[in-house]
């Protein structure tokens, strides 16, 4: 049986705002991650922030739910906010905050079970700030770029890290739609690639549970990039893995 993996999705009111088409809002996220999550073998599960529960009890009991029905949790990008741009780009949690108080009680509530995370982008900030890390407050610039399927600049990876050994390279030629990065890692994290800026482009938990945050997009890349394939395929299989062990 295939595993299922948990996507978070956005909310089109905290990244677009209110719109006369779209009442209440609607959840997305882009069809690279559950395409790539087909493709490997695994189904995905969208998972929506509660938008009209604030009683923080139940929304952990929630968070524990939703993790109890799948095998892995896929943390996604920001969803092309619109409503706050570079240089007066705010936190995470001011930028999305029904989204965020819920990733943040789901991604402490897997640390716990160490059930596999990955996380690209923003889903790769939350995993950092979620168990300690910080984000820069002040914007990059040189690093949005558009076009999704292309690769912009280069990586440095961390030569002995399970990212090195997934990839086989020093050196990582990556996609980039950001103005935010991580400013540290979280104590039980490893810095496993870096931008030649020195920027914070991966991380990895330091020890045997399969976290690792990106901060550009693998499961774009995995369509034409054998890197993220072998990134993603390995996801997948430490889906496996756990769910035979749960």
């Amino acid at each position: 049986m295939s595993v299922v993996i948990g996507v978070t999705t956005a909310w089109s009111i905290e990244t677009w705002g209110e719109e006369v088409d779209k009442p209440g809002g609607i959840f997305y996220n882009p069809v690279h991650y559950t395409n790539v999550l087909y493709e490997n073998g695994a189904l995905p599960f969208l998972i929506a922030p509660p938008v009209q529960i604030k009683n923080e009890t139940v929304l952990q009991t929630m968070a524990k739910r939703t993790l109890d029905s799948v095998d892995a949790l896929f943390m996604s990008g920001g969803g092309g906010n619109r409503r706050f741009k570079a240089p007066d780009m705010p936190g995470l949690k001011e930028q999305q905050p029904v989204r965020y108080d819920y990733e943040i009680l789901l991604l402490r509530e897997a640390w716990k079970r160490r059930m596999p995370v990955i996380g690209s982008c923003r889903g790769h900030q939350m995993m950092i700030e979620a168990l300690g890390g910080t984000i820069k407050s002040e914007t990059v610039t040189g690093h949005q770029d558009n076009d999704y399927s292309k690769t912009v600049h280069p990586v440095n990876i961390t030569p002995g890290s399970r990212l090195a050994s997934l990839v086989q390279a020093e050196n990582w030629s990556v996609n980039s739609m950001h103005c935010q990065v991580a400013e540290s890692a979280p104590e039980i994290f490893k810095v496993t690639a870096r931008s030649s800026e020195g920027y914070i482009e991966a991380v990895e938990a330091d020890g045997p549970v399969f976290w690792i945050g990106f901060q550009f997009h693998p499961e774009i890349m995995a369509a034409f990039d054998p890197m993220a394939k072998a990134v993603i395929k390995a996801f997948v299989q430490e889906a496996e893995t756990y769910s035979e062990k749960s």
